[in-house]
């Protein structure tokens, strides 16, 4: 197996992404943990291409030996609650792909991308009992910042990274 590599997400990686994600136990401390549909993925894929455009930065399809794993990057927390308008590092893994270090891995690919484009502090937020995402964050250097709460109630941390 070869390190994660980070790609710009294509169209077709929108039917990858949904099949991935298409699990309660991948999405359980994403949002209200709710199973999104290929038409969702399809509008992320594409923003997230508009973003890359713009910026260079985005959630990039986490590719390993050729295949389309997940995804890990920068973009902008868009939620009204929380650190709204912060850069975000997020990443999202198939759960068969869960417990390699490829979430580490592409994380800190994105980081460095980030850094490399002058980008000075970075955000992680993390469901409280996402144990796994948490030691991620704190992989890359990350250090608890807040505790906020979701809209449905949901303790979530924020960790920060400054990268200047």
């Amino acid at each position: 197996m070869t390190g994660p590599r980070l790609r710009v997400p294509t169209a077709a990686d929108a039917d990858r992404w949904s099949e991935l994600f298409d699990d309660a136990a991948v999405m359980r401390f994403i949002g209200s943990g709710e199973v999104r549909d290929r038409p969702y993925y399809a509008g992320l894929v594409q923003r997230q291409q508009e973003l890359a455009g713009a910026t260079g930065l985005c959630l990039f399809s986490v590719v390993v030996d050729g295949e389309v794993v997940g995804f890990a990057g920068i973009h902008p927390w868009s939620h009204p609650w929380g650190p709204t308008g912060s850069l975000e590092a997020g990443w999202r893994l198939g759960r068969r792909f869960w417990g390699r270090g490829l979430a580490t891995a592409a994380a800190r690919a994105a980081v460095g991308l980030a850094r490399e484009r002058g980008v000075d502090r970075l955000v992680s937020m993390v469901h409280a009992e996402n144990a796994a995402s948490a030691a991620v964050a704190r992989r890359l250097g990350m250090t608890p910042s807040a505790l906020h709460r979701s809209p449905d109630g949901a303790p979530v941390q924020e960790f920060g990274l400054l990268l200047g």
